[in-house]
């Protein structure tokens, strides 16, 4: 990715707005400041506090998509969005104004991602527009919010994205891909099957098993979190390893091994569940001796860790212990992506577990890790613990568990 590229991906609707001259850099800094507080999107604040109109905000997204869809150049935009503030004239008046000898350029919309879920029948025009309305105003992706409103399923979204992804590499022609992905919904197959029986070959758009799946076998983000990354990488022309290192899953330097041990995968020179363990250790390393120190020890991976069974994490014991719901999980997830900052944070600033609990779950976690203890018995520790004004230890020799000595 170019530099000028990189730019063009992390253009904000802030800096459209400063640069076109609507807004002050003082007063983006301020409403900046004011939306990490409220955990609102600038545009929310902006409208909610006179700053910007409704429609100029809405003319600042749709130069923004312009701007990522290259249809439009920055400064061109920049440009039109002030002339359309300055003289109450729409966007297409205004580009006109700027060329008057050339028809505005048009605009790719057909590989956006709700025309492809219109055309292929897995939503109305009117849930794609309310959609997009609410997807600007919580700063949530289009699919997540879809999504969460049980209007598509994960494996809907996952088809559409990767359709997304072959239209824009021209695999094939494009409605012959639309027709691919109707027939899989129609149907209830897989994309990719639908696409081979249409001799669209789905490889380019496909990975069996790339870094975000490594992630997931790692236990270090969840499907609905890998979901959501793959939708920013579509919509945010962004790689996806850029996109989990700015999501807080993995730093840089983890993400550059991760492609390492992926080609070591490929060339037969190491297992999936090595790799997998491995990125436990490094997920968070921030340099490369912190890295080279855990690759050093990968000769000692022989059967020092043989258990398959699935890396049980909090929400699996709050889940369990009836205290969040599969809903709540789901939006919370979505909400952690956008706003790139924990889950766990996310339920605890959304109110929806307290510190207290928090504490519980992530202790019976340490004991569950070490095999000390089960997942009914961490279960009903926090239940009883909470009811009972307990820590967990004393909870666990209640019931005779023998709690770990410390």
């Amino acid at each position: 990715m170019t530099e000028e590229t990189a730019n063009v991906a992390m253009l904000q609707i802030g800096d459209l707005l400063v640069r076109s001259g609507i807004i002050e850099p003082n007063l983006l800094d301020e409403v900046n400041r004011l939306a990490v507080k409220m955990r609102l999107p600038i545009g929310r604040i902006l409208t909610m506090h006179g700053h910007v109109a409704d429609n100029i905000l809405a003319t600042a997204v749709e130069v923004q998509s312009r701007i990522k869809d290259k249809a439009l150049p920055v400064e061109h935009g920049v440009r039109a969005l002030g002339l359309v503030a300055q003289e109450k004239i729409s966007l297409d008046e205004a580009l006109l104004k700027l060329a008057p000898k050339a028809a505005p350029k048009p605009v790719p919309t057909s590989n956006r991602l709700g025309e492809i879920l219109m055309q292929a029948g897995f939503a109305s025009p009117k849930q794609i527009e309310d959609g997009l309305i609410a997807a600007t105003e919580t700063g949530l992706p289009l699919g997540m919010v879809l999504l969460s409103r049980g209007i598509i399923s994960r494996t809907g979204l996952n088809s559409a994205l990767m359709a997304q992804q072959l239209i824009r590499r021209g695999v094939a022609e494009r409605d012959k891909i639309i027709y691919a992905l109707k027939s899989a919904r129609l149907r209830s197959i897989a994309l990719t099957q639908s696409l081979k029986e249409n001799n669209i070959d789905p490889s380019p758009a496909t990975d069996d098993f790339g870094p975000g799946e490594l992630l997931v076998m790692a236990g270090a983000i969840s499907e609905s979190q890998l979901m959501g990354a793959r939708e920013l990488e579509a919509t945010e022309n962004k790689p996806l390893e850029q996109v989990m290192a700015e999501n807080g899953f993995a730093t840089a330097v983890c993400m550059q091994a991760i492609n390492h041990l992926l080609k070591m995968i490929r060339d037969g020179m190491l297992f999936e569940d090595q790799a997998a363990q491995l990125v436990k250790k490094i997920q968070f390393a921030t340099s490369h001796d912190e890295l080279n120190l855990a690759l050093s020890q990968l000769n000692e991976m022989d059967e020092e860790d043989p258990d398959d069974k699935p890396k049980i994490e909090v929400t699996d014991i709050l889940k369990k212990a009836g205290l969040l719901s599969d809903k709540e999980l789901q939006i919370a997830t979505a909400l952690a992506l956008a706003n790139r900052q924990p889950l766990l944070k996310t339920l605890f600033d959304a109110h929806l577990i307290d510190q207290r609990v928090l504490e519980l779950a992530a202790q019976c976690k340490t004991y569950l890790d070490h095999n000390l203890i089960q997942l009914e018995q961490a279960t009903i520790a926090v239940t009883y613990a909470m009811e009972n004004n307990l820590n967990i230890d004393d909870t666990l020799d209640c019931f005779g568990w023998s709690a770990p000595a410390a």
